[in-house]
């Protein structure tokens, strides 16, 4: 059975598609499955969020899920720990760290705009103490209604 949100095939018993999560059967059965699944897009996977944040590179309009955020944000730290162990030399950590600098940068300043926040309120990071404040912006509930950075994701 083919998805009929993403195209991609999966096994004829499957109630979900394996690739996007999007409810798969009859049009009775999906009706009744998305009725009792949250189906909003503030979840996003790991995979598809390290892939949406790769794709918006230097993208720093528009909003961003805590999901999306927040496992970008996990692969990135992931990555820096393995570079560590694989190099004590931490050249390899210097690269990463200069290859994510702008991914990193895009993502949180779309994840501020979610709460209505503009993303030069990054800056912040250059304090100490200024980072509380972006930790909570990034972690609270992004606002449901569009505002002046587009519609709710």
């Amino acid at each position: 059975m083919f998805c009929s949100k993403c195209g991609k095939e999966n096994l004829d018993d499957a109630k979900f598609c394996s690739s996007c999560g999007a409810a798969i059967g009859t049009v009775a059965e999906v009706k009744n499955v998305t009725s009792t699944v949250n189906t909003s897009s503030e979840s996003m996977s790991f995979g598809t969020a390290i892939a949406t944040c790769f794709s918006k590179f230097f993208n720093f309009s528009g909003r961003a899920s805590r999901s999306e955020f927040w496992w970008f944000y996990l692969f990135t730290v992931l990555l820096g720990w393995a570079s560590i162990v694989a190099d004590s030399s931490e050249v390899l950590l210097m690269i990463l760290n200069l290859a994510f600098f702008f991914p990193v940068i895009a993502a949180g300043a779309r994840r501020l705009h979610d709460t209505n926040h503009s993303g030069w309120w990054q800056l912040l990071m250059l304090t100490v103490i200024g980072l509380i404040p972006l930790i909570i912006w990034w972690a609270s509930e992004g606002s449901k209604e569009e505002n002046e950075y587009g519609e709710s994701v």
